[in-house]
């Protein structure tokens, strides 16, 4: 494996790994991909030539390692030990993706360890409860692999001083078509798929719909769902302008694919936000070049709003000086 380091303006730097045909593109800023080529067909939506202006300055959080809490808290409040908190509320009212302090705006400290068949970039940073109103100060190591197996793996590590909230995920859009067609022809493969619908501030509600049972098969393409007239499905696919569901999946699996290539996913996460990019185009932006459907985030994570879903049982709770791990991994399997 080859790796090179480029370095642009505002302390941002671009860290490449070339492996025969493939090659991938970490950047400090937000501990996030920036490029995933297979053949010269990248995969994940993102901008490598501008990486300095484009990512500082852009609202879709492209690649970015997404906390202290990915998804939704309502109203910015939650009660964590019978003390009352209040964060950011960044979003129609709603505490969103860790907020303006969150770990996706963050230029972290790296490192680079290469052992072999892969490369290992290592991602650290601290987050006081200072900047974001969270208890507790929390240490934050956010761990890249990419193999030979044409494997992507992110290892979050966290600790905090206090009990706190930790809920990291990476929000990749990818989109596996050569030709920048929407992501419609898709396929979502799993041997569970629960989805839970949105209410209308966009927080999930504990009644999943069963989209196998639904639609009678576990190979979904993405415009079936779009095109389905199921009385709980349609509904949701009409008000949000496609998937932005938090889904339960079988066994921590599940894969995406098209005619050409398949992106399998594997998480000890207990959900999988499913983000198809609704509508983007809706707000206005100096740096706006994607379209509706042009790309799908599969967000691994806990369910959002869950502290006030589950209180003392959220799975986003973290005790004091008690480590934090969780591992997702990303392979593509050409076809």
């Amino acid at each position: 494996m080859k790796i090179g380091i480029e370095h642009q303006a505002n302390g941002i730097d671009l860290i490449k790994i070339h492996h025969k045909t493939m090659s991938i593109v970490f950047t400090n800023y937000g501990a996030r991909i920036v490029s995933w080529k297979i053949d010269h067909n990248n995969i994940v939506l993102g901008n490598e030539v501008e990486a300095d202006e484009f990512y500082p300055n852009h609202p879709y959080y492209f690649g970015a390692t997404i906390g202290r809490y990915a998804g939704r808290i309502d109203k910015g409040t939650f009660t964590l030990n019978h003390q009352t908190y209040h964060v950011e509320t960044n979003a129609e009212g709603h505490h969103l993706h860790g907020g303006s302090k969150g770990l996706s705006s963050r230029l972290f400290d790296y490192s680079i360890h290469q052992h072999g068949h892969d490369v290992k970039v290592i991602f650290t940073t601290q987050v006081l409860s200072s900047e974001d109103n969270f208890p507790g100060n929390i240490d934050v190591r956010i761990v890249f692999t990419y193999d030979v197996t044409n494997t992507w793996t992110i290892e979050y590590y966290a600790n905090s001083t206090e009990d706190t909230l930790f809920n990291p995920t990476n929000h990749a859009y990818f989109n596996l078509n050569p030709d920048n067609r929407t992501i419609d022809n898709h396929v979502l493969i799993s041997d569970k798929m629960h989805l839970f619908p949105l209410n209308d501030a966009r927080l999930p509600q504990n009644k999943p719909i069963d989209l196998i049972k639904t639609m009678g098969v576990n190979r979904i393409p993405i415009q079936t769902i779009f095109q389905s007239q199921d009385p709980r499905l349609h509904p949701q696919i009409e008000r949000f302008k496609g998937l932005d569901h938090p889904m339960e999946v079988g066994n921590g699996k599940l894969t995406l694919s098209n005619d050409k290539v398949k992106l399998h996913v594997i998480t000890d996460r207990p959900q999988i936000v499913v983000y198809t990019f609704n509508s983007p185009e809706k707000r206005t932006h100096a740096n706006q070049l994607f379209k509706s459907h042009s790309g799908i985030a599969l967000e691994t994570q806990s369910m959002p709003n869950d502290i006030h879903m589950f209180g003392h049982k959220a799975h986003s709770i973290l005790r004091a000086n008690t480590p934090f791990y969780s591992k997702t991994s990303y392979q593509v399997e050409p076809m």
